[in-house]
């Protein structure tokens, strides 16, 4: 069975090259190839020729905001049932910004089918990322060497191994789709 195509999307616009990093390292780690979208196509038009086989989709912009054409990505992605997966930017204080809960939220709003949401680059807390009810599965570094850098008790929290969040994304997915 192929599973569906996951799009990765961000929690507002982020910056381009961190979503891009961060969504490369994820598509190696799941052995997938990578397409990319940007927010300003027609929805419904690349929704309507995915490929069959198995992939990630990573969507450019900000995936809320009013197509010309009509409603949004995150409508579309909610009327198509495409799996998502929500990619969230610390700010240089390595807080949370309201965006993540707010497209959490919306996600849930539209019908989105919300895999989960991944933090790109910062420090990982682990302690407030379970205090804030979000369903997170880890950490995409900045720095992919930094994933075996940091050595178990040293002062920074490591979250789980990207092959750990591939395991439980692919199993979330999987589930999903049933």
């Amino acid at each position: 069975m192929i599973a569906p195509i996951p799009f990765l999307v961000g929690a507002g616009p982020l910056p381009d090259a961190r979503m891009r990093a961060g969504c490369l390292l994820l598509a190696s780690a799941w052995g997938v190839e990578l397409s990319r979208h940007r927010c300003s196509e027609n929805p419904h038009q690349v929704l309507g020729l995915l490929p069959a086989e198995e992939g990630m989709v990573q969507l450019s912009g900000d995936p809320a905001m009013f197509h010309p054409d009509g409603g949004s990505w995150l409508e579309a992605l909610g009327a198509w049932r495409q799996p998502t997966i929500l990619m969230v930017s610390p700010l240089p204080s390595g807080e949370i910004p309201g965006v993540a809960p707010a497209y959490v939220a919306l996600c849930a709003a539209l019908d989105v089918p919300l895999i989960g949401v991944l933090q790109l680059g910062g420090p990982w807390n682990l302690s407030l990322r379970r205090s804030d009810g979000l369903p997170w599965f880890g950490l995409l570094p900045d720095d992919p060497s930094a994933l075996s850098a940091v050595p178990n008790g040293g002062g920074l929290q490591q979250g789980p191994s990207l092959e750990e969040v591939v395991v439980q994304l692919r199993r979330r997915l999987l589930l999903s789709s049933d």
